[in-house]
């Protein structure tokens, strides 16, 4: 089995009883947020690994790349600190704007394994800040993040404890 998926991507899926999704969706400053139906953690970004692809190939990727993401601590923690984001949409298959509820995570294995990724591409990669999206509105994938320079650029506001369920 590929390390990415067919879309590109790495992703750590949340297991339910670790983390279930929410429940139901809110209303969080007059926007409507439907629940996430599973809860991950996105670690390579689909435009990244297109790039892995072209530039390492499959031999790399389920080889030297495979053994340095699994020998990485991918066990994260809640911060408790979640964010409304927003991003305009530029294709007409979505609404005019997307809205993702995200909660922020500290996994030191983000960027430990970012840093391993640059070196083979032989140029410094950001590192994507670590977090799962909890509920989204106008994009049912969510809105991807891929520095904390970006999720500065998306983040409308933080969200205040008791404004969403736990």
């Amino acid at each position: 089995m590929s390390l990415l998926s067919a879309a590109h991507t790495l992703v750590i899926p949340i297991p339910r009883h670790e983390w279930a999704p929410p429940a139901q969706g809110l209303q969080l400053d007059g926007i409507h947020l439907g629940p996430k139906s599973e809860l991950h953690i996105t670690v390579v970004s689909g435009r990244l690994g297109r790039e892995l692809s072209g530039s390492l190939g499959s031999g790399m990727l389920d080889g030297p790349v495979r053994q340095v993401f699994q020998s990485l601590d991918w066990s994260y923690e809640r911060t408790g600190r979640r964010l409304l984001l927003c991003k305009p949409m530029l294709t007409a298959r979505h609404g005019p704007t997307a809205h993702s509820v995200i909660e922020c995570l500290l996994m030191p294995a983000m960027a430990d394994f970012h840093r391993h990724l640059g070196r083979w591409l032989g140029r410094e990669l950001l590192v994507p800040p670590p977090h799962v999206t909890l509920y989204v509105a106008g994009r049912d994938r969510g809105i991807g993040v891929a520095s904390p320079a970006q999720l500065r650029g998306l983040c409308v506001r933080e969200i205040h404890a008791g404004e969403i369920p736990d």
